[in-house]
């Protein structure tokens, strides 16, 4: 039996139609309709583009319930008309977007006999910029304007309700690119497994920083594995060494949405912090920053979320600062350096770290405890940055390449490929496990430059 996906509104409008009761040669139980694939979701659609982007794309496909004998002409148009009824249903008072910034591929398509989709359409925002070094011309700054695109005629009837898509488009100040990880898929750093002034940037410290900006898309209580097993979730991890030093939300008998920095390993022997205490958990479909700092000299722990001290240990971690306990993120790189220096001293220092965990973004026991979620801004500091110094850098480091303390910087703001650049001076470049997701529609928002 062939089987069709129809769109919600389709069986909707099916039960109302005086028709129901009639089926045709096809068994079909209402005559055919064309709509856009992404009003079956959702026809407003967001269009947030970072501020340094003079042009980019978004797509749509033309789409019937089900295929038809003969070719199905379909017109497209932008409507500015629908503005104003827009803004009445919604309650806002965006203007129409100027007709400089955008084009379409195509006013016609057609969706061939047998087929239920014409090839996609292309929106094209262009200009964004302006022109010349003053930028004269381009799309205003955190302004949010409305491009309503329309099928305007068809061969065959149109689905009001999924007949119109709503572009919201902004040129945002904020942050608006941001990677998508989850269950198989997180960030490593070959060049830390192997000896190198790169890599031995992340060896031998006295303190440390985590830094990320992180979003949970759902805390999930359940996750099913290859085998076919079902396992509870209990954690989300964000960044670090796994039995070592690690920041990440969750644990076993901890709650599972709050914070918690893992400083098992020799370096910091401070075990699990903070305690349990579910109101420090943090909200699904929320971005955050979040921060934890380790000092083996004030012996001192704190976890900080969007730029407040969440959780404070203090008399925490190795009793005294010596050679022996030094924190090593990198430890392949040291058994990368026995195996090119082969002496009984290397040996017995290293010999025994070929296996040992590394430093990861959202990875860390292994591939069931996932970020699940996204993430921006991730860093990794040689120092415990102080309260002041994360507020006031939260999403933006200004010329990284010239603070030796900043061990790594990957901001996530390629927007396509699996590559994440290191902007600190060491470029330690990220390699994703599997093809990252970058999702359309980011922005995060400022929350250190908010007015009072």
């Amino acid at each position: 039996m062939k089987h069709i996906t129809i769109p919600l509104s389709l069986v909707l409008l099916a039960c109302v139609l005086p028709s129901c009761q009639d089926i045709d040669a096809d068994g079909h139980k209402f005559g055919n309709v064309v709509y856009f694939d992404v009003s079956e979701v959702n026809e407003v659609q967001t269009a947030t583009i970072r501020n340094t982007l003079n042009e980019t794309e978004r797509t749509f496909t033309p789409t019937l319930a089900y295929p038809e004998d003969a070719d199905v002409t379909v017109s497209i148009a932008v409507a500015p008309y629908l503005v104003e009824s827009y803004n009445r249903i919604h309650g806002t008072s965006w203007e129409m977007l100027d007709s400089r910034y955008y084009e379409l591929s195509e006013s016609e398509v057609v969706i061939p006999a047998g087929r239920n989709t014409s090839e996609a359409v292309t929106l094209h925002l262009k200009g964004l910029l302006g022109e010349g070094e003053d930028q004269t011309g381009a799309l205003p700054l955190d302004e949010t304007y409305l491009l309503p695109v329309t099928i305007s005629g068809a061969s065959v009837s149109i689905l009001g309700g999924s007949s119109n898509i709503y572009y919201l488009v902004k040129r945002s100040s904020n942050i608006t690119v941001a990677a998508q990880l989850g269950t198989g898929n997180w960030i490593n750093f070959p060049t830390l497994d192997t000896y190198s002034e790169q890599s031995m940037a992340f060896n031998g410290l006295t303190a440390v920083t985590y830094e990320a900006l992180i979003y949970i898309d759902r805390f999930a209580t359940s996750i099913e594995k290859d085998n076919g097993n079902t396992d509870a979730l209990n954690i989300n991890s964000v960044m670090g060494v796994e039995s070592y030093l690690l920041l990440r939300i969750g644990d076993t008998n901890f709650e599972r949405r709050q914070l918690q920095f893992d400083g098992s390993g020799s370096g910091s022997s401070f075990g699990k912090f903070p305690s349990r205490d579910a109101s420090k958990n943090l909200d699904a479909g929320q971005w955050y920053h979040v921060a934890c700092t380790y000092d083996q000299a004030a012996r001192e722990v704190c976890i900080y979320v969007n730029g407040e001290l969440q959780s404070h240990g203090t008399e925490m971690g190795v009793t005294s600062s010596t050679e022996d306990n030094r924190i090593n993120l990198a430890m392949r790189a040291l058994y990368d350096y026995y195996l090119k220096n082969p002496t009984p001293d290397n040996e017995e220092k290293y010999g025994g770290w070929g296996d040992a965990r590394q430093f990861f973004i959202g990875y860390s026991y292994d591939d069931w405890r996932p970020l699940e979620g996204k993430i921006a801004e991730a860093r990794v500091w040689s120092v415990a940055r102080t309260q002041q110094q994360i507020w006031d850098n939260m999403y933006e480091v200004s010329d990284p390449e010239s603070d030796p303390t900043l061990l790594g910087y990957w901001k996530f703001n390629e927007g396509s490929g699996n590559t994440i650049r290191d902007w600190s001076m060491y470029h330690n470049d990220g390699q994703a496990e599997t093809d990252i997701v970058w999702p359309d529609g980011i922005e995060i928002p400022k929350i250190n430059e908010t007015e009072e």
